[in-house]
């Protein structure tokens, strides 16, 4: 039997929110140079950058240096509640779970101009023997510490 799991976690940045969620929404590309030694590269496979719908291939390395796909669409970008949510439709993740999305959300802090991405994992456990995906939850909270610190540096 199945079961639908959520792992969730919350950053501080000090990049703004709507920075933040542009990079994931517009320049999600860039995660490569940002965090070279975690992401290979991402891809563009059909869509607009910034139009929900969008496809891309992203190429990555989990913390015990195995390489990893992931074939995901952009479901939805919501600049109002400035979320974004991604569904993994083909690639590694798929062979440990039935169904996987990202989502993230980010919102504005009220002193120093800066934000607080939540990220939330939405998983289907094949069993409940398949762990959760603690380690790729670490993985994107350094990526995006290292798009703060990118960030940061520019402005």
């Amino acid at each position: 039997m199945s079961s639908v799991s959520r792992l969730e976690a919350d950053l501080e940045l000090k990049t703004s929110a709507v920075k933040f969620l542009e990079i994931f929404a517009l320049k999600v590309y860039e995660l490569s140079t940002f965090s070279p030694n975690i992401i290979q590269n991402i891809d563009i496979l059909s869509g607009e950058w910034g139009t929900p719908g969008f496809v891309i291939l992203v190429n990555y390395t989990l913390v015990d240096g195995k390489a990893q796909v992931a074939k995901e669409v952009v479901e939805s970008i919501d600049l109002i509640d400035l979320s974004i949510t991604f569904k993994v439709v083909e690639g590694d993740l798929l062979e440990e779970y039935n169904s996987f999305k990202f989502i993230l959300k980010v919102s504005p802090t009220i002193i120093g101009g800066g934000s607080v991405v939540h990220w939330t994992f939405e998983y289907e456990k094949p069993n409940e023997d398949t762990p959760n995906p603690n380690s790729l939850m670490e993985e994107v909270l350094q990526v995006s510490k290292d798009i703060d610190a990118f960030v940061a540096n520019l402005i």
